[in-house]
């Protein structure tokens, strides 16, 4: 080891002469070691070039396929939304599996100043709540306006958050609710008491929450910037459960996307809140 070490550092004199007249044009010295990290310099320059070339070039993309680990990402991100939407539709039945039958309220509770009453939510399907359902059915769409409006005003519904509507209601198009332009991080408040049936996160929605109420209606809120409420929490009227934002890919701009349903129906709110 020792010999490998003294040969790298024995000087060597390198002279230049000229082919014809053997002239000396100059001399300088050079031992192992300054040939041996010239080298390496030489090799690391050479192959970072090549792996830039390798990147970035039309060969590289041919090699690597880059197209193709891109589709891949996407699939994998694709999987993993529909994951999330099923998550979704299996806790929502959950929830509605408890509520069904006859959970109890206080288990989810120790605050007895947060409750509210649940009757409508707790309790099974009754005759009389049969022959209410028809008697709805029957009604013209004026009329169920009308009755919706007055159940939701007992409730003491209020706005979701302040903004102008920039997207309406329209069943037709696949849009079941409207989208509200609020300032970033505006409060997002509870329209009804309920109780929080899926707080969550899914890559086209972002960060949305589902809240239960009274007479089989449901309110849904999308593309949060933060969620201020989980699963099984109790909420009130106007009581803040989230700030606006713009999460989730199907958002490109600070708003709430806003729904209510009754049942399985979805209602245009612009009918029943007031709005700027």
């Amino acid at each position: 080891m020792r010999s490998f070490l003294t040969k790298l550092i024995i000087k060597y004199r390198v002279v230049v002469f000229k082919k014809e007249s053997l002239e000396k044009l100059g001399s300088f010295h050079v031992n192992g070691l300054h040939i041996t990290l010239l080298t390496t310099l030489v090799f690391t320059i050479s192959l970072f070039t090549c792996s830039l070339l390798l990147i970035f070039s039309p060969l590289g993309s041919k090699l690597f396929d880059y197209s193709k680990k891109k589709e891949i990402s996407d699939l994998y991100l694709h999987v993993d939304s529909i994951e999330n939407l099923l998550n979704l539709h299996l806790d929502y039945t959950e929830s509605l599996k408890l509520i069904f039958n006859d959970l109890d309220t206080s288990k989810n509770t120790t605050n007895n100043n947060n409750t509210f009453s649940l009757n409508s939510l707790q309790s099974r399907i009754t005759e009389q709540d049969s022959s209410l359902i028809n008697y709805i059915k029957k009604l013209d769409e004026a009329s169920v306006i009308k009755y919706n409006k007055d159940v939701l005003n007992k409730l003491n519904i209020c706005a979701p958050t302040n903004g102008v509507i920039t997207s309406s209601f329209n069943v037709k198009e696949g849009h079941f609710g409207i989208d509200i332009a609020a300032k970033k991080n505006a409060d997002v408040l509870s329209i009804l008491n309920g109780v929080v049936l899926f707080s969550g996160y899914s890559e086209g929605f972002g960060n949305f929450i589902i809240i239960g109420h009274e007479n089989n209606f449901l309110s849904i809120y999308l593309h949060n910037s933060i969620l201020l409420k989980n699963k099984g929490d109790l909420v009130t009227s106007g009581e803040k459960i989230a700030l606006v934002g713009s999460s989730g890919s199907l958002s490109t701009a600070p708003h709430l996307h806003f729904e209510i349903w009754n049942g399985i129906t979805p209602i245009d709110p612009e009918k029943y809140l007031q709005f700027n």
